[in-house]
């Protein structure tokens, strides 16, 4: 294997490089793919080397046809009519395996990159399930003696265990394999609903455990208050000194949405803040106090029309460098199954895509919550 081989093996997962077989130019058009949908995302028009979008499309839709006719066998030459021929069960199966690898493709770097402070992921074969350690953070008991004592208090930790079990999520859409081919829309449009689907419902799982984990911290006053209401100087940095003492010394965050953050300011009352200030460019201070802040975007709650999903009056305070707050869990590949072309009485088509995967607020990391007024 050569050294550019490699690079393009590493930049794919272990069910990718499976489904290619070991496959040189397969693996290439997988890897093409990941640029090619972040242009889309991202609505720009040329890559950093000036190729087109629109010219990234035809070369990403003629890999998408190759291996249909690869994993079909039929070849859209051997078939005068396009519709007939994404009428054939082997075509569209094939079709939405190829969709399947392609959500595995973009989802797991979604989620470290939007997710990498809150969330740990891992992938496994199907059958497996997720095993978490939880260590012990108090240290063994050191005893006062005196010289003619052999030993002292006998003092043993155990290390405790939960286990995360990925269950089946689905979603169903209706699709037309044709116009896909055809060129009516992108393959990227067509693709990014799906992966987007799954992505967000999978982020909405990732925050919904956190966010019920930090509400269920301790608020009672005293020693183990991890969770206190109000945000001032003191109580902050008093609860990310508790958090990073007991995370081993372990830097801290303030994390939280723009809004959230933007409530960080200096206690005193002399404070300028200029308009060309740090503050003023980016909505909040990036450092308080010698900590950290990290923004976590704000996304859309697509349960309610025109509603976001993050809470915009808690700061959280974690260390992203111990062990993270939350686990998932990703179970074999994202399958897929497709009706037939007249199973339904409105001839619609439909096509269902299965990921398998398992999330939990499982962490032996401390980490705690302000909650603003």
């Amino acid at each position: 294997m050569n050294k550019e081989e490699g690079n393009i093996m590493a930049k794919l997962p272990n069910s990718v490089l499976a489904f290619t077989a070991n496959d040189a130019e397969r693996k290439e058009g997988y890897t093409n793919f990941v640029e090619y949908y972040s242009l889309y995302k991202e609505g720009k028009t040329h890559n950093a080397n000036g190729v087109s979008f629109s010219e990234m499309n035809e070369k990403m839709l003629t890999f998408f046809s190759d291996e249909v006719e690869r994993l079909s066998g039929k070849k859209q030459s051997d078939v005068n009519d396009l519709a007939q021929y994404c009428n054939f069960s082997d075509v569209k199966e094939a079709a939405f395996a190829v969709v399947g690898m392609l959500t595995d493709l973009i989802i797991p770097d979604a989620l470290i990159k939007d997710l990498g402070m809150l969330a740990e992921i891992k992938s496994g074969a199907w059958g497996d399930s997720l095993k978490v350690e939880m260590k012990p953070r108090d240290l063994f008991v050191v005893s006062k003696g005196g010289r003619n004592r052999r030993t002292y208090d006998i003092t043993r930790q155990y290390k405790g265990e939960k286990t995360i079990v990925p269950e089946v999520h689905g979603i169903t859409v209706g699709v037309s394999l044709y116009d896909v081919l055809r060129g009516a829309y992108t393959l990227a449009e067509f693709v990014a609903k799906a992966v987007l689907s799954m992505e967000t419902q999978m982020k909405y799982d990732i925050y919904d455990a956190f966010a019920a984990a930090m509400n269920a911290l301790p608020n009672s006053v005293g020693a183990n208050q991890l969770r206190v209401s109000g945000f001032s100087q003191d109580t902050a940095i008093a609860l990310a000194q508790k958090v990073q003492a007991w995370n081993g010394g372990a830097k801290p965050v303030f994390l939280g949405t723009k809004l959230a953050l933007s409530k960080i300011l200096p206690a005193s009352t002399n404070s300028r803040i200029l308009l060309g200030d740090e503050y003023v460019k980016v909505g909040y201070m990036r450092d308080f106090m010698g900590i950290s802040t990290v923004e976590l975007e704000q996304v859309a709650d697509y349960t309610t029309e025109f509603a976001v999903k993050l809470d915009d009056k808690k700061i959280y305070v974690i260390c992203p460098g111990t062990d993270k707050m939350v686990k998932v869990f990703i179970e074999g590949s994202t399958l897929s199954n497709v009706d037939g072309s007249y199973a339904n009485a409105n001839l619609q088509q439909t096509a269902t895509l299965y990921k398998s995967y398992g999330v939990g607020a499982i962490s032996s990391a401390l980490a705690g919550v302000i909650e603003l007024a």
